[in-house]
């Protein structure tokens, strides 16, 4: 995935953000891979994200676990900064090396960032479901330890 490169905008960190895993297709339980194939420096396209978010994330769907579903969605006045505790302080830029690879969980706010560099940011993202994504136990289930379905 690139970003491309706009030199004439104004950069400043992203603002709010949003968790993976809702839209066309519900994916519970994701695990996000970002692999850099250039060095990524701040300003440059960077993935921005808001430190120990996806625990609030996870309070969410503890407390409404029927919107597990992505029906969140389609609450009237719903705006993705539910999902974090500190929205408006800004993102963390995570700025890169060729080669690093970067794991994060889908309950995590996250966005994009403008690259003003003068090269774009090339990455590889992959999203990663749970093998058991298609049961319906699991896939309502919302445990509260965040990590219970993770393993290596």
């Amino acid at each position: 995935m690139w970003q491309w490169p706009q030199p004439d905008e104004t950069w400043t960190i992203p603002q709010t953000g949003h968790i993976d895993g809702y839209g066309g297709q519900w994916l519970p339980l994701m695990l996000g891979a970002t692999a850099y194939l250039c060095d990524v420096e701040s300003r440059g396209g960077a993935f921005t994200y808001w430190p120990n978010s996806h625990h609030a994330a996870h309070r969410y769907f503890l407390e409404h676990p029927s919107h597990l579903d992505g029906s969140f969605l389609y609450i009237e006045g719903f705006t993705w900064d539910v999902f974090c505790d500190n929205p408006k302080t800004g993102g963390t830029e995570f700025t890169a090396k060729t080669g690093d690879l970067l794991l994060w969980h889908a309950f995590l706010f996250h966005n994009g960032s403008l690259n003003l560099r003068s090269s774009p940011r090339t990455a590889l993202i992959a999203r990663f479901d749970h093998r058991d994504r298609d049961d319906p136990v699991f896939r309502h289930d919302v445990p509260e330890d965040l990590w219970k379905y993770w393993a290596i």
